[in-house]
Order: structure tokens, then C-alpha cells, then sequence
């Protein structure tokens, strides 16, 4: 994205392509948790914003002081870049299951870099 902004880089951000970022610190710990716990099946591990490529380029680039109008926005359908577009898990179950909680992009992104869910630094990547 800063690469993009700055103008290092040619490319879009695509406002078709869907995720659910979560937080990496909330994501090892979910991870720890779960080991720990025995558990078997499927588990979901998902921020619970859906957002698109582009909008996570927006909430970077805020948070981080770039005038979020540096980034350009394109559509994955038109480019040659294979794969589903929109991608949301249902991680309902899953939170209930673990005292880890996690954090969606608008809310891991919103204030700038600080300490992680685990209180382990300035690591603000999204998964």
C-alpha cells in the first residue's frame, strides 16, 4: 500500500475482493488458545469486518498519514488475477469458544500502531 501511495509501484486496490482480516497477534493467540485446548474440528478464524482490498488500503493509509486519495481503486474481475472475490468466514462459534478475542481491521486499524492483543509491541499486520 505504501509502495502504491507513494507512487514506487503501479496497481490498484480492488474494491471487488472481500476478506476478513484479523489482527495477527489476536490470530496466534486464537491459535495458542485452541492447541491448547484439545480441540478438533473446524475453526474459523476471522476479523468480523468483511472488507475489501481497497478499503483495507484506505485504513492503512489513515492510520499510518497518507492521504488515503493517493490509492487507486480497480475492479480483481477485470484483471487476470484468478480466485474467488469475496471471501467471509463465520466465526460465531469459533469466538465463543475462546477467551481471545478477535479484532476486525476498522477496529485494529483505527487508532495506529500500539501494543497487540498480546502486549507484545507495535505489530499491526493484518492476517
Amino acid at each position: 500500500m505504501h509502495e502504491l501511495a507513494t507512487g514506487t509501484r503501479e496497481g490498484v486496490l480492488f474494491r471487488d475482493d472481500v476478506r476478513c482480516p484479523v489482527h495477527v497477534a489476536d490470530l496466534a493467540a486464537a491459535l495458542w488458545e485452541l492447541a491448547a485446548s484439545g480441540a478438533t474440528g473446524v475453526f474459523h478464524l476471522a476479523g468480523p469486518d468483511a472488507v475489501s482490498r481497497y478499503e483495507l488500503g484506505i485504513l492503512i493509509a489513515r492510520r499510518d498519514g497518507i492521504d488515503p486519495a493517493l490509492l487507486l481503486a480497480g475492479r480483481r474481475v477485470d484483471s487476470p488475477f484468478p480466485g474467488a472475490l469475496d471471501v467471509r468466514l463465520e466465526n460465531t462459534a469459533t469466538q465463543r469458544r475462546l477467551r481471545t478475542r478477535l479484532r476486525g481491521a476498522r477496529e485494529f486499524l483505527r487508532t495506529g500502531p500500539g501494543p497487540t492483543a498480546a502486549g507484545e509491541g507495535p505489530d499491526d499486520a493484518p492476517s
